[in-house]
């Protein structure tokens, strides 16, 4: 154990060594998100093109308002058909959820072993936080799933019931005035969608914080849900600064790395403009499109599993 607090370079410095010595996890996050790229892609085969099918709706000709009203419409009036879109929603978010929590269980439980074996010392070298094995990861994995399934759950719940405080006012209003005062509805969407969007700028950031500590709380108890949610939440209040320190380092580092690599698709982009005259640019940028995708999933996983290694220094101490 340390005498007092970490400063938070230091914090950022040590949870980025064990990010990268144990940098198999970062595999295992982005195998994760070409799953869920794959599981997204095999339920709209599954669930959703037969309905619009059924109903007539053909996606490529949705090309203005007017077509997405009609086919909402349509939607509407087979309400069993929608009721079997949300259902189908609702079971690929499940599914997402419980992968997820299995990653993270998993990840969360080698990230603070590596703490532990690491000591609290600041210098020395980067393998003292190589603790990875597939052995480690499972037994994480397969004792926390269901612990952090139901974390996510609760937590990001009540983010969204806050957010349905402007929503619900802001649905109602274009109820009353849609037929009638169709300008004035168009005004209260804008108006409460520019505010949800500016709560969501702050209930966001602050529920990963509370589910991120949640998970390395549950990491080093090896406590139930109820106990790490309310040890998250107390962690986060009584040492808010570094945790919120940590969380805006790491959103700026992914907006430089996206931005970063929007500039592919810039590129590729202007293959398009070019290709629109000469058919062979089209091949020659697409490569550079897939390549810009496929590093800034990478990027991601490598920020997402810094930022649970940062929550494993603070739990850890």
């Amino acid at each position: 154990m340390v005498t007092g607090k970490r400063g938070i370079l230091d914090v950022l410095r040590r949870s980025a060594d064990n990010t990268i010595a144990n940098w198999q996890l970062i595999l295992i996050r982005f195998g994760e998100m070409l799953l869920f790229g794959l599981l997204a892609i095999l339920t709209m085969i599954a669930a959703f093109m037969p309905i619009l099918i059924a109903v007539g709706i053909e996606i490529s000709k949705l090309s203005t308002i007017n077509d997405v009203e009609n086919a909402g419409l349509a939607l509407m009036e087979k309400w069993y058909l929608l009721g079997w879109v949300v259902l189908a929603i609702l079971g690929l978010l499940a599914v997402f959820t419980a992968i997820h929590g299995f990653v993270e269980a998993g990840s969360a439980r080698v990230y603070v072993d590596a703490e532990r074996i690491a000591g609290p010392a600041m210098t020395g070298a980067r393998s003292r936080f190589r603790v990875f094995s597939a052995e480690r990861f499972l037994a994480g994995a397969k004792d926390g799933w269901w612990t952090l399934f139901w974390i996510y759950n609760i937590c990001w719940t009540a983010a969204c019931l806050i957010l349905l405080i402007p929503l619900l006012p802001t649905a109602i209003g274009m109820l009353l005035t849609f037929r009638e005062q169709q300008p004035v509805a168009v005004a209260i969407g804008c108006g409460g969608l520019v505010i949800t969007l500016l709560l969501l700028l702050f209930v966001g950031p602050l529920t990963g914080m509370w589910v991120n500590r949640s998970i390395n709380e549950w990491a080093v108890r090896r406590s139930g849900i109820r106990e790490s949610i309310a040890a998250g939440r107390a962690a986060v209040r009584f040492d808010f600064a570094r945790h919120l320190l940590i969380c805006i380092a790491m959103i700026v580092v992914a907006l430089a790395g996206a931005s970063f690599f929007s500039s592919f698709s810039f590129f590729a982009a202007f293959g398009d403009a070019v290709g629109s005259r000469h058919g062979s640019f089209n091949l020659l940028f697409f490569p550079l499109r897939i390549v810009g995708s496929l590093l800034n999933s990478i990027f991601s996983a490598i920020v997402s599993a810094w930022y649970l290694a940062s929550y494993s220094a603070l739990a850890a101490e």
